[in-house]
């Protein structure tokens, strides 16, 4: 019965760390559900944050989701161990969220993220582009990447430091 308790416990205490998309500051939110752009942050391997890249993304009310090339440095972070993230909206000066990043590559996940784009971004989300991401899909290589909000208070995770800005 103890070993009951303490596991019980000890996952409240994992999904508490966990913000949801209903612990988001209205801002931001609102910013993801429009914005054509986020700005994501990853972690070397130094605990520093990358410079933070723009890049399209979904929302799905939950989670963030990114397509994004295997080799790229945002995704061998996250294979590393490294997947804290600082993702801001509305520009790289913006407000913030912290997250962690998972690489989910199942042709599920990369169907939803290739409808969400085209109904998002619409004309600009062109045909090439569709077929671009599906046949980087199927060669392995481009990824989708989940990012789930895991601070919402504007700290971002533990110990992250301020990240790069681009000159």
């Amino acid at each position: 019965m103890r070993r009951l308790t303490v596991t019980a416990f000890a996952l409240f205490l994992l999904l508490a760390t966990f913000a949801t998309a209903a612990d988001l500051p209205t801002e931001i939110v609102q910013h993801l559900e429009k914005d054509p752009y986020v700005y994501i942050s990853s972690t070397r391997k130094s605990g520093d944050l990358s410079a933070a890249a723009e890049i399209w993304f979904a929302w799905d009310g939950t989670d963030l989701v990114v397509g994004t090339n295997v080799k790229s440095y945002r995704v061998r972070r996250i294979q590393a161990g490294r997947a804290a993230a600082r993702i801001w909206v509305e520009n790289s000066d913006g407000p913030w969220f912290g997250a962690t990043g998972a690489v989910v590559n199942d042709e599920k996940a990369q169907d939803a993220l290739v409808a969400a784009f085209a109904k998002k971004y619409g004309e600009k989300f062109t045909e090439s582009w569709q077929a671009k991401f599906r046949k980087g899909f199927g060669e392995g290589t481009t990824v989708v990447v989940r990012y789930v909000p895991t601070d919402a208070t504007g700290k971002g995770p533990a110990g992250l430091p301020p990240a790069e800005t681009k000159k």
